[in-house]
């Protein structure tokens, strides 16, 4: 049986109790009544024990993957510092000349890159020569923690509000 069925069920058995409407007294023996609801209520206790077993051994499988995440990805950059290295010993040996080194070829070519030494100068400069698309403005964002404050002092702010909210927890 699922969940919302052994719901449906109690409140079905719930409301089949025969009772006195004037006096609202329980007619006639409730006994059976009450031994399919306790039986129904020990069901739903078995499923959500198994759906809270479930959530610990999800979290559980997540912290590993997790770990194993962190593991790799700290192997990747040694991996990738030791690659470096190597690079800067092999470019070194061979002092800028393209090498033939049996199983592969150390070459060279020219790159150039933009290097920015004072970004509000450029900026400055670039907005007062119209290059507005040289340059990235970050999309303002609410400052949450603040607009709460200013709420909770009695403000007024359009397309804001503090929202109640029940969180569940499962340890």
């Amino acid at each position: 049986m699922k969940l919302y069925e052994i719901n449906l069920e109690i409140m079905r058995l719930a409301d089949a109790i025969p009772f006195d409407e004037e006096t609202g007294e329980i007619l006639g023996d409730v006994d059976e009544f009450y031994q399919q609801i306790e039986s129904l209520q020990m069901e739903k206790q078995r499923i959500l024990e198994y759906l809270a077993k479930l959530v610990l051994n999800l979290r559980s499988e997540e912290e590993a993957l997790k770990t194993e995440e962190k593991r790799l990805k700290d192997r990747r950059q040694r991996l990738e510092k030791k690659e470096d290295r190597l690079i800067r010993v092999l470019d070194r040996e061979c002092a800028g000349q393209t090498t033939d080194l049996g199983v592969a070829t150390l070459a060279y070519r020219k790159t150039s890159h933009v290097e920015v030494d004072d970004p509000g100068k450029a900026v400055r400069w670039l907005k007062r020569n119209k290059f507005l698309t040289a340059f990235r403005v970050p999309e303002p964002e609410v400052a949450k923690a603040e607009v709460r404050k200013l709420i909770s002092a009695g403000k007024k702010i359009p397309g804001c509000s503090i929202v109640d909210d029940v969180s569940c927890k499962l340890k």
